[in-house]
């Protein structure tokens, strides 16, 4: 039933694919030094199973009856179905931006796959050089193991994260990717107990900053969707997190419409991207896609399209557990030095994190229409406690992520 949705869908809202442009692609292995050519017949970067099998110990098996072809590498299965942007190992669901096909009965499975997915998977193993466009096969690593797992036969992985990094127990380098919500010519929400001219916007770039400057020391690496007043379009934002990038991190301030309670309301509360449960989830999902009109043409996309939620929720079922974890790990780290508490964590399908290709989180960090969660967000000392307690929090997801790594997929 899922490969026949996911073979009929249209693809929506993809990342960009992490391939070079290059004509060619090396691969280096036991078997020497194979070139194999990198096809764009159908608009994106394609490489023909059987010209890898010759580099690869790659074993190739097709079913026309149900159009689910399988590559096995070094032992493990892969299954594509054809024509559809995913494939399946290890019992779950990878999304990519295009899948795999048949033309001129040569099966051709995207570059993406390679050069992104099999080295996240078999860290050990393999290597891909995006510059470079070579594809490195170090047979080193026993079959089946995730990023970053240890081989109790081939030794442990070096650890290559900043001393910083490593003091807080991690061993690998991270990267996150932190956007400070709206800009430019949106402004987000006024802040009825914002001082005058500052708006959302602002709170949240400072937060944002604030943020960079906690994880820098911390040794975690940091993307910014934007560092000044600028617009930025909602696919470009969380298309940053692909490749290299481990966490989205949209930040935001909340506020209340008018009404007899505007200003009661107050405290952190943490989304990841799924249906929204509640009547004050729809709010919040309902205020922050409505910025989307600031983009070209201003149409706001139908959030009554059952099936184009399913494919969006696809795409993110990889990294749902792992955003709903790490936004505990944030209420927990937020709640107690918010001045509004703790309001827990919610799911909504949020625009701005539907193309983030790692686990993905929006923080509404306090009501700008309450006025002591407006006092604490402006004020130095709140944005600094703000950002400490999420750099916190984000580290100790990370390090979770890196106990999970030495876990065999299929266990």
């Amino acid at each position: 039933m899922m490969w026949a949705v996911v073979a009929a869908a249209v693809l929506v809202g993809t990342g960009p694919v992490p391939a070079s442009d290059a004509a060619t692609l090396l691969v280096v292995s036991s078997r020497g030094e194979t070139f194999v050519p990198v096809s764009r017949d159908r608009g994106h970067a394609a490489l023909a199973a059987p010209v890898l099998a010759r580099a690869l110990p790659l074993m190739i098996g097709i079913n026309g009856t149900v159009r689910v072809a399988t590559l096995t590498l070094a032992g493990q299965p892969f299954q594509f179905p054809l024509d559809a942007p995913a494939f399946r190992f290890g019992g779950r669901l990878y999304p990519m931006a295009r899948g795999a096909y048949l033309a001129r009965d040569t099966l051709f499975v995207p570059l993406q796959w390679l050069a992104e997915h099999v080295p996240r998977l078999f860290s050990e193993r393999y290597r891909y050089d995006p510059i470079a466009a070579r594809f490195d096969d170090l047979g080193v690593a026993p079959a089946g193991v995730r990023a970053g797992a240890t081989d109790a036969n081939a030794g442990v992985r070096p650890s290559d994260a900043p001393a910083a990094a490593r003091a807080l127990g991690l061993r690998w380098r991270h990267v996150v990717t932190i956007d400070a919500g709206h800009g430019g010519r949106d402004p987000g929400n006024p802040g009825k107990y914002f001082p005058r001219g500052v708006q959302e916007k602002h709170v949240a770039l400072a937060l944002a900053r604030r943020l960079r400057t906690a994880l820098d020391a911390r040794g975690v690496g940091v993307l910014m969707t934007r560092t000044s007043d600028t617009y930025v379009e909602y696919a470009a934002r969380s298309a940053r997190c692909s490749e290299a990038c481990d966490l989205f991190v949209s930040i935001h301030v909340n506020s209340m419409p008018s009404g007899r309670r505007q200003t009661i309301p107050d405290g952190v509360e943490t989304y990841f991207l799924a249906e929204a449960k509640s009547e004050e989830a729809r709010r919040v999902q309902a205020m922050e896609n409505e910025a989307i009109r600031f983009e070209t043409g201003g149409a706001l996309p139908d959030g009554s399209d059952p099936l184009g939620f399913i494919l969006r929720d696809m795409q993110q079922n990889e990294h749902l557990r792992e955003s709903g974890e790490l936004a505990s790990l944030v209420q927990s780290a937020l709640g107690p030095i918010h001045p509004g508490g703790d309001r827990g964590v919610s799911q909504a399908d949020l625009y701005v994190l539907r193309n983030a290709r790692r686990p993905a989180i929006l923080l509404e960090a306090g009501f700008a229409t309450n006025r002591n969660d407006a006092a604490f967000l402006i004020s130095a000392r709140g944005q600094r406690a703000l950002a400490e307690a999420l750099a916190d929090a984000i580290v100790a997801y990370l390090v979770r992520y890196e106990r999970k790594l030495v876990v065999d997929e299929g266990s």
